[in-house]
């Protein structure tokens, strides 16, 4: 085990990075995140570590219980460990303000490594097709730069980004291909760094998604950047399917409620799940759906379980309430028992339509619970505000068993 420990996580989300991480024991010094409800969740999950591993463990069962408000539970908590939850976004108005804060740990402890991944609307294909004319104005295309000075001011031995695999074919305003340049500008920061698509679903996580995850070291570091990816794929799992990521999990209906789980069955994942007995089953409640979608769902769902993915414009004429019939073809898709999910993004928050449970007898959408497993989230993970935020955070998150692999890996590296 080599001595690196203290983490800045930056663009964090709703932490999976970080639960990764925290699980492998790297102190996360600051998380840096501009949306408010993800923040919220950071510090109901920071309270989490800090009640497991110095309070009374059962306040935060009495929270999801029901039986104490947010509030009482984060007056339980100290406010050094509240406040390394920055709620801010980062700009050029805000770089002082954060570089003060991290200044100020940086005196205590060196900053061993950086964590993170801008927003990746602005790369995935569908963010490109529908913001084409926003290329010029859209600030999230470099946001990347701002993750660079982080590297500049404080020299981490090592960082981790993440983003959408369409970053590699992303163009800028130039018509140029725009990783190149960010390659660039990553080594005249005095970084070595290599990269892979990784697939998920490789690391027993039950979803099939695909991100590129960039390594860097610094460059005395450089005879390390290909022990990174050539140990991660000692990690690999066999393949984890929604059959195995649902099967302790309750008969649902649309617009129900139960959150009694079913007798535990024994799988690793499962213990994974529910690493601790006492934790209750929250968030498996199902959206509220018409009867149109409704009849809509079960044909999807017949039809993917005998293999086939049902086309919008195969369904029957008075049920197609959209006037473009051609566009989006793929707006309705089911999950399969045997097989792993299609890839969890934020559009899930709008609707379930292309999360349809796997059980046609259930015919429903997917809840929060059930794409938190998806997604490799453990059932004591908690998403605040609304639902919507929930499944918005899960979209976008990296899967935090991915995460404790790659942070695994970095333990064990031999830095300088």
């Amino acid at each position: 085990m080599s001595n690196i420990k203290t983490v800045i996580d930056l663009f964090s989300g709703a932490g999976g990075l970080t639960e990764g991480f925290g699980n492998n024991n790297f102190k996360i010094i600051g998380h840096v995140e501009k949306d408010f409800a993800a923040s919220q969740t950071l510090t109901l999950r920071e309270s989490y570590r800090y009640l497991k591993k110095y309070g009374d463990f059962n306040k935060y069962i009495y929270y999801l219980k029901g039986d104490i408000s947010l509030e009482q539970l984060f007056n339980l908590i100290p406010k050094e460990i509240k406040n390394t939850i920055l709620n801010i976004e980062i700009n050029d108005s805000t770089l002082i303000e954060l570089f003060e804060y991290f200044d100020t740990k940086a005196k205590i402890a060196d900053i061993d490594g950086i964590i993170g991944g801008p927003p990746c609307q602005a790369y995935s294909t569908i963010g490109r097709a529908v913001n084409a004319r926003k290329k010029n104005t859209d600030e999230r295309i470099y946001l990347y730069k701002y993750y660079i000075q982080f590297l500049e001011r404080y020299n981490p031995k090592f960082f981790i980004f993440e983003n959408v695999k369409g970053l590699l074919s992303f163009k800028d305003i130039d018509g140029e291909l725009l990783f190149p340049k960010m390659r660039h500008e990553f080594e005249e920061a005095g970084y070595t760094l290599s990269y892979r698509i990784i697939n998920a679903a490789d690391y027993g996580i039950p979803q099939k998604r695909e991100r590129v995850i960039i390594f860097g070291v610094q460059n005395s570091n450089s005879n390390l950047i290909n022990s990174f990816f050539t140990n991660l794929e000692l990690l690999r799992e066999k393949t984890m399917t929604v059959g195995d990521a649902f099967i302790d999990l309750p008969f649902l209906k649309s617009g129900t409620e139960n959150n009694s789980y079913k007798k535990k069955g024994k799988s690793k994942l499962l213990d994974y799940y529910r690493g601790n007995e006492n934790i209750p089953l929250t968030q498996n409640i199902a959206r509220y759906n018409n009867d149109n979608d409704l009849e809509i769902y079960k044909i999807v769902s017949r039809a993917k379980q005998q293999g086939h993915n049902i086309k919008y414009d195969e369904l029957d004429k008075r049920l197609r309430t959209h006037k473009h019939v051609d566009k989006f073809l793929d707006r309705y898709k089911a999950l399969s028992w045997e097989y792993p999910a299609h890839t969890i993004v934020a559009h899930i928050a709008k609707d379930g339509h292309h999360y349809i449970h796997p059980d046609t007898y259930q015919n429903r959408s997917i809840t929060v619970r059930e794409a938190a497993r998806l997604q490799g989230f453990p059932d004591d993970y908690y998403f605040l505000n609304s639902r919507t935020n929930a499944f918005t955070q899960i979209g976008n998150a990296v899967p935090p068993i991915l995460s404790s692999k790659m942070a695994e890996v970095i333990s064990d590296l031999d830095f300088k």
